[in-house]
């Protein structure tokens, strides 16, 4: 094995030479956004004047037969293809252009130097020999042939020529200056000597230890200053921000740190690409950068351990952290930064908080999907930030109308709902935390003698009983009546049946008025306040489970509270994700965000041709390889084809909810992100 360090056009200079993927690998699969940080990192290489920029390893095995030197590539083929159509629609762009003057582009080196053997046979001209289709479809863009349309080649040159076309002639200069700078590890294996190809292959794939997100974060701030700057900067900002959160908690805050500066959701997997797309967005300085984590992680730290703080707010947020319901973590940050501008008082902080709470405990009694969470926390303070922007409203009072205008799956259980799904809650099988965290609050709440119900669960000094016990005995059965089963199976796990108790062992499936009356261990001795009903009882059948229930929903209405908000027409309008459940009927999409681009719709048809368009663009292969009935490279048979291509068109003639199913299957099937496509709808009424 043989290593040196060479840039990526000396490595590709030269005749008799051709660079083979061999067809057991998987065809080029760059994605646009893949090319798009290329052009971006290749931007960054000319404007700040960087010397050179390291572009990974390329990883071959040489063969010379006489006539041409062959390198086999076993690692690298993303690099060296996508460099070679970058050069391609460079060379394009000043043929089709007739720019003859770009300062340091000769239009007819990059041909014959880097994508062409201008010397061999015509079967062997091109340089670069790609799999499959791949190769048919390069060899097109060369030659000015057709496009071959259904491949990742096609697509990201296409991409591409349309970036080189926007540059002026000096930015087109200084780019194609930056690709001289790529610097690559050349490696080259001696099978001869004992190199085994697929063994290296199988090592540079796998997974090995990975750098967390936190470690790449801290390498991208500190890597490119001097030591002496490394060092301030490291004791300064760094330091304080691990010892202040913990390094275990790091990654987890700067994914919650991003979604309330991104306004969207963050993949664990996307933590450090998003982090340096915000980065250079924003226009921070590093050290700008650095101040404004402080700040949120002083905020991350308050959140995490409000023990450590004694505030109005200090008991709520002990109470939200024993929901276990993390993703409300950005919200909960934007509250404390508007409290520390002033736009929240104390008193309207910790109220919500407490809104917050109360709406995730109703959507769990309701049994309302969490998945939806992350994405509705991150969107309600994005929309209370535009709404304190555009109109006379307070943000508190901003924050109870974004939060209460949720619909369908992300709706603020009202009480009607809330009572109808409380009678037959499930409690007993919920999460153990959410269980001992609602058996307290009906206990404590406005009792002057706190009992800590989670803490003496924990050691076991209390339980959770049955009154109506999971087993029936005949004498159960008899006092239950002829219903007895339907009796047992809808109400033997729900709130009105579940209590607190020392004395479960002693209580078994004992018969009521034993439970009632047994000496100092009965309900009739308990001081708990859950008990107080029980014990006033002569009997305990439906009647008696389902009037307890309704006393302790009469308590749980007051504990977790609606607020009040003033009805608004815009109401209705409401953001969606492409794999969040919404109802469009009646509805119009008015737009849409795909891909980070906002388009203007007119309706769902509309969007669906337009989402269709741009997501063809960014990847032809997925459906011309995704067997979807709608989707198909021939017009036959469809009774309103639209046009993708000239060999791909789509069905229209769908109703509104299978054109969304449609959007939601190529969605999931190209792996995008919730937020990469977004639904504006409004009711027809309201347009």
């Amino acid at each position: 094995m043989k290593a040196s360090e060479k840039t990526i056009l000396r490595f590709m200079d030269g005749q008799d030479k051709r660079f083979v993927i061999p067809v057991y690998q998987r065809p080029y699969s760059w994605k646009r956004e893949n090319c798009a940080q290329l052009i971006k990192d290749l931007t960054d290489v000319y404007i700040r004047g960087y010397e050179t920029h390291f572009f990974g390893s390329i990883v071959y095995v040489s063969q010379n037969d006489g006539e041409c030197e062959e390198y086999t590539i076993i690692d690298g083929q993303q690099r060296i293809t996508t460099v070679s159509l970058l050069l391609l629609a460079i060379m394009n762009r000043i043929r089709l252009n007739k720019d003859s003057d770009i300062q340091g582009i000769n239009p007819i080196k990059i041909k014959n130097a880097y994508l062409v053997d201008e010397y061999a046979d015509d079967g062997k001209k091109l340089k670069l020999k790609l799999v499959q289709n791949d190769d048919a479809a390069y060899d097109a863009i060369l030659e000015g042939n057709p496009l071959i349309e259904n491949t990742s080649v096609t697509a990201n040159y296409n991409y591409l020529y349309s970036e080189v076309q926007k540059l002026s002639k000096e930015d087109l200069s200084g780019l194609y200056k930056a690709i001289t700078k790529l610097m690559i590890v050349s490696i080259s294996l001696e099978p001869q000597n004992g190199d085994d190809p697929q063994l290296i292959f199988e090592s540079l794939n796998s997974t090995g230890l990975d750098l967390q997100s936190s470690d790449k974060v801290r390498n991208y701030v500190l890597m490119r200053m001097n030591s002496k700057a490394q060092e301030r900067f490291y004791k300064k900002y760094w330091k304080p921000l691990e010892e202040g959160i913990t390094a275990k908690e790091l990654n987890k805050f700067i994914r919650f740190y991003l979604e309330v500066k991104n306004r969207v959701f963050v993949a664990e997997g996307r933590v450090y690409a998003e982090f340096k797309l915000f980065h250079q967005l924003s226009g921070l300085s590093i050290e700008s950068l650095l101040q404004d984590m402080l700040e949120y992680a002083d905020y991350y730290k308050i959140i995490n351990n409000p023990s450590d703080s004694s505030q109005l707010y200090t008991e709520t947020l002990k109470r939200i952290n024993k929901l276990e319901v993390k993703t409300c973590v950005p919200l909960c940050m934007d509250l404390f930064k508007a409290n520390k501008e002033g736009f929240l008082n104390l008193d309207e902080l910790s109220d919500a908080l407490k809104i917050i709470e109360n709406y995730i405990v109703r959507r769990e009694i309701c049994d309302l999907p969490t998945n939806v969470l992350n994405k509705v926390f991150i969107q309600v303070g994005a929309d209370v930030e535009k709404d304190i922007e555009n109109k006379k409203q307070t943000y508190y009072q901003a924050f109870c109308k974004e939060i209460m205008k949720r619909t369908a799956k992300s709706r603020f259980p009202n009480n009607h709902d809330f009572e109808d799904k409380f009678y037959t809650y499930d409690l007993y099988n919920a999460k153990a935390s959410i269980r001992k965290y609602i058996l307290e609050r009906l206990e404590n709440y406005q009792n002057k003698e706190q009992i800590a119900v989670d803490e003496q669960l924990e050691k076991e000094q209390l339980t959770i009983e049955h009154v109506m016990p999971q087993t029936l005995t005949d004498e159960w059965k008899a006092e239950l009546g002829s219903s007895w089963e339907l009796i047992h199976t809808k109400y033997k796990d729900t709130i009105g049946n579940l209590t607190l108790t020392a004395y479960n062992s002693d209580y078994s499936n004992s018969a009521f008025k034993v439970k009632r009356d047994m000496k100092e261990k009965g309900f009739s001795f308990s001081k708990l306040a859950l008990n107080q009903y029980i014990a006033q009882c002569d009997a305990w059948g439906e009647k008696e489970i389902r009037e307890r229930a309704s006393l302790l929903y009469n308590k749980a209405v007051e504990i977790w509270w609606m607020p009040s908000v003033a009805s608004s027409a815009d109401n209705v309008d409401e953001w969606f994700d492409w794999d969040e459940e919404f109802n469009s009927t009646k509805k119009l999409v008015t737009e849409i965000i795909i891909k980070g681009q906002r388009i203007k719709t007119t309706n769902v048809t509309d969007a669906f041709r337009k989402i269709n368009e741009v997501l063809y663009s960014y990847d032809p292969t997925a459906y011309h390889g995704g067997e979807f009935s709608w989707a198909k490279e021939c017009k036959d048979g469809m009774r309103r084809p639209f046009e993708l291509s000239k060999n791909m068109y789509i069905e229209t003639n769908k109703s509104n909810s299978e054109k969304i199913d449609c959007i939601k299957a190529i969605a999931e099937y190209m792996g995008l992100e919730s937020n990469e496509i977004r639904f504006l709808l409004k009711e027809k009424n309201n347009i």
